[in-house]
């Protein structure tokens, strides 16, 4: 450790754990017995303070006396491992079988070091080091022969821990892992609200906020993928935080499988929080001198409320998540094949199109679905990855270079991880399927999964998508899954780990891509899996950006877009500008509306057949040109939500160089004589200047955040009688204003 910089780690000669930047703490300590408990996480607390709070020993009727010791009972005792049989009754952060066939063991403290960065995860994705440092504290388990490790990182200029664990077998006879969870947080009593985000597809990211309840609460998937039902995060917030104030205790997982966050409250009102894979249908036989590695869980703390969460969780992500080669390059706006010719494609139609996007301003045409051999429909071809001789008669590598040198950059669709019955791959290998002996396989879009956790399978893969990539023509690669997993099991495993195969797959996917991205650093990848159903933190850590969902109705997307953005910065979403009626929900709205709401994304474009494209020609191309002028500003800049209700919505982003701020308005069902809105915007200078590009007329930062301005109004009949109409919205349902001021 470089001993001209601060440390951030400190222990005392007691075994006291201080982990601390300029602005948060996260404090332990080791207990007489050995027992690591946990003190606090929340605003910092300097080393030399001395504990003003700690864990209590007090008698208890009817509780559990830790191995005799008078008045330590763990079952409200906040500990940062804890396990189940010994006092805790809770759910534990490690559940295994030992060598005695009983699950009964106990972790105690053996020793600790501190590095001044932070390695790597064995096979998993990790967020990246920096200025950090992390702690490393051994735990042992003398009968059960078990030795843990677990990883703290702090970071000087984010307000992340994260952690993680590893769990290995030093004994002679192998042991079961049952849970083996990345992180537990015990937090103080206290009257606490939840926050997380359910869905489905075309409707991720719905927000929940209710009440802590007693007993336990939990998002999870079993679903194979991280899933569009529960996003892996979960915050925990005093009662009545809002977007500016309130403590709010956010974990978010870094795994794109098969996960469970939970928050469990007992009959003394702690609270624990434990992130980690799901232990439901789990377990891993851990051999002698093996070791398992559980994921990486991120935890944040902020006084700022949701909105102070949020601006953490954006800045970590954009420096210390996503691929570093794409943090703050602009994306280039596209036209994509899909909605112009859905499986019809050929190298006459993308050529087509190519003339079309250049036409409308766009940077990239991306072909979809429908490139590869024989595949024509979404029930045949997938394995498949040649091109299509009759579709591409010189192959896709030609079509591309053709179209780069039309002047635009070039994408294609991929969805490796699946498999149609009816291709060439199926008839070769049907024991490349996930399957289990002497069952019918279930179906999701005609298709069925690959298992990757046979390494076979993740080297077919690999080369398939490397002879396209291997061109040098390739741009942008769209990374497709559109189907959760089934009958999980591998032909490849003996029937004693079969259980493991689920995360198993995650291991050869994420070696799979790993392989890719790092081969080809320059390509710009999304991921998508119908649209939100693995949109997770592990998938970022290689691809820049994704698919968020497939909703494209603009309204239908506020609420989506509103809900990821309490994790996800803009730099990572993906949006463009679908027909009308929506596919999704069959609503009708303005081209102005879906390019307003589309607007708050990094990666923006069309996907519009040729109809649509002349109909709109004008407004299309004013909207791309907007895009392109505004491409910086979205990658780089800051978000802000001012306001979201059922009715209204209202978001900000301030531009890196704070020289402009955006302000997007959407109101969605007009009815007669509303109230009038004023909005205070956020994060301004208050002696700075600002005009508002619409009418000229100038502000001061402090009025526009004290004062507020007023929102654009919603009604007919004033609109009709005026013809100064800045003030007023478009007629009738679905409107927008997208207002942009100029610091002067």
């Amino acid at each position: 450790m470089n001993a001209s910089v601060e440390s951030m780690i400190h222990v005392s000669d007691e075994l006291v754990f201080n982990l601390s930047n300029d602005s948060i703490s996260y404090i332990f300590r080791v207990s007489p017995e050995g027992i690591l408990e946990h003190i606090h996480f929340g605003s910092r607390v300097a080393p030399s303070s001395g504990l003003s709070a700690e864990p209590r020993r007090a008698f208890r009727c009817t509780v559990l006396e830790y191995q005799g010791v008078k008045n330590y009972n763990l079952d409200d005792t906040p500990q940062e491992y804890p396990l189940f049989g010994t006092s805790d009754m809770r759910h534990p952060a490690l559940h295994l079988i030992n060598a005695q066939g009983n699950t009964t063991n106990i972790l105690l403290y053996k020793s600790h070091r501190i590095s001044s960065d932070k390695p790597a995860l064995n096979g998993l994705p990790s967020s990246r080091g920096g200025d950090s440092q992390t702690l490393v504290v051994c735990l042992v388990d003398t009968v059960s022969k078990l030795e843990v490790e677990l990883n703290y990182t702090v970071y000087r200029e984010h307000d992340v821990i994260a952690r993680s664990s590893s769990i290995k077998n030093v004994g002679e006879n192998a042991v079961c892992l049952k849970t083996a969870m990345s992180s537990a947080l015990d937090l103080p009593q206290g009257d606490y609200e939840l926050v997380h985000f359910r869905g489905s597809w075309a409707r991720e990211f719905e927000q929940e906020r209710m009440p802590m309840p007693h007993g336990r609460f939990a998002i999870e998937s079993a679903r194979g993928t991280s899933s569009n039902a529960h996003n892996p995060f979960l915050a925990v917030m005093n009662k009545g935080t809002d977007e500016q104030y309130g403590d709010v205790y956010a974990t978010a997982l870094m795994y794109s499988g098969n996960f469970a966050i939970t928050a469990e409250k007992n009959e003394f009102e702690s609270v624990r929080i434990c992130a980690g894979i799901n232990p439901f249908n789990f377990q891993w036989k851990l051999e002698s001198g093996e070791s398992f590695s559980t994921p990486e869980s991120l935890q944040v703390f902020s006084a700022a409320g949701l909105g102070g969460m949020s601006q953490v969780w954006h800045a970590f992500i954009k420096q210390h998540v996503s691929p570093s080669q794409f943090k703050d390059v602009p994306r280039p706006t596209y036209l994509n094949s899909w909605e112009a010719a859905y499986f019809d494609v050929s190298h006459e139609v993308v050529l087509g199109l190519a003339d079309q996007a250049k036409e409308m301003g766009a940077q990239m045409l991306v072909l979809d679905d429908g490139w590869f051999a024989g595949r024509n429909d979404d029930t045949t071809s997938l394995g498949d990855w040649f091109s299509d001789e009759k579709k591409f008669p010189q192959g896709v590598e030609e079509t591309a270079r053709q179209v780069k040198e039309k002047g635009l950059k070039f994408g294609l669709w991929f969805e490796p991880e699946m498999v149609n019955k009816e291709s060439q791959l199926y008839r070769d290998h049907p024991e490349w399927l996930i399957q289990v002996p002497e069952r019918t396989l279930s179906t999701g879009r005609g298709q069925n999964v690959l298992d990757l956790s046979r390494s076979d399978v993740v080297e077919y893969l690999f080369e398939r998508v490397d002879s396209f990539l291997s061109s040098g023509l390739i741009d942008y690669v769209k990374w497709d899954i559109n189907r959760v997993f089934s009958e999980c099991g591998s032909l490849q495993l003996p029937a004693e780990r079969q259980l493991e195969q689920p995360h198993r797959y995650m291991l050869g996917l994420y070696e799979l891509v790993e392989r890719i991205t790092s081969k080809y650093p320059n390509v710009l990848f999304e991921n998508c899996a119908s649209g939100g159903n693995r949109f997770d933190l592990g998938m970022l850590r290689f691809m820049s950006q994704g698919w968020v969902s497939d909703m494209c109705d603009p309204v239908g997307r506020l609420s989506i877009i509103n809900g990821a953005s309490h994790l996800f910065p803009l730099s990572v979403l993906a949006s463009y500008i679908g027909p009308v009626p929506n596919h999704q929900n069959g609503r009708v709205t303005s081209v102005k509306m879906r390019k307003e709401v589309g607007f708050f994304a990094a990666a923006r474009g069309l996907s519009l057949n040729e109809d649509d494209l002349s109909a709109d020609k004008k407004e299309l191309q004013d909207a791309v040109a907007l895009y392109n002028e505004t491409a910086h500003d979205m990658v780089s800049g800051e978000f802000h939500r001012l306001r979201f209700t059922k009715n209204e919505v209202c978001w900000q982003l301030i531009s890196q160089d704070k020289q402009r701020v955006y302000v997007g308005y959407y109101h969605i069902l007009s009815s007669p004589n509303l109230p009038y809105r004023r909005i205070k915007l956020a994060g301004l200078a208050a002696d700075e200047t600002y005009r508002m590009v619409s009418t000229g007329a100038t502000y001061g930062g402090d009025a526009l955040t004290s004062l507020g301005i007023d929102l654009p109004h919603v009604d007919v009949v004033l609109h009709q009688q005026h013809s100064d109409n800045s003030d007023y919205m478009d007629e009738g349902d679905f409107s927008s204003r997208l207002m942009v001021f100029e610091r002067v």
